[in-house]
């Protein structure tokens, strides 16, 4: 099952690849659906560090290939911002608490549901700079907060 994952997790990065050659619907959509069967496989089978790493390298080549494909596709360059600046942002902060995990994935999502869709000419391009402030803003966060970040809703405190 580990070999399988890994599989996965190289064909998730050679979509990347592709993307920064060739735009096309395909390359992001089957990236995609490799990211989200590869982590269940690696579950089952036991995640090392190794596979984790690899994991995360094959998730940034494939957001920085649907980047370049965006823009290919007429998104504004902005789009470029978020996964260029997550290399410098993981180096700074390589652990993540709950609540920047969760922020973390949130526009991470938005940011690549927008890139797929630019990238498939539906009409989303003017989503294009809300979502990379988003996601931008996302990344400074982690980076100011050290770890203290806490965007969940607290209680009142009683009276």
């Amino acid at each position: 099952m580990r070999r399988s994952a890994n599989a996965l997790t190289a064909f998730r990065a050679l979509c990347g690849v592709l993307l920064l050659f060739r735009p096309t619907s395909l390359a992001f959509f089957a990236g995609v659906l490799s990211d989200w069967l590869d982590g269940p496989l690696a579950r089952r089978a036991g995640a090392t560090a190794g596979g984790a790493r690899f994991d995360l390298e094959a998730d940034s080549l494939l957001t920085l290939g649907a980047a370049v494909a965006a823009v290919r596709c007429g998104a504004p360059r902005v789009v470029l911002l978020a996964p260029i600046a997550r290399y410098g942002v993981h180096r700074l902060r390589p652990r993540l608490t709950a609540d920047e995990t969760r922020w973390d994935r949130v526009t991470g999502v938005a940011q690549m549901a927008l890139m797929g869709a630019v990238i498939a000419r539906l009409p989303a391009r003017w989503a294009s700079i809300p979502v990379t402030a988003g996601r931008c803003a996302a990344l400074a966060a982690r980076i100011a907060s050290r770890g203290r970040l806490d965007l969940t809703a607290q209680p009142a405190e009683p009276r």
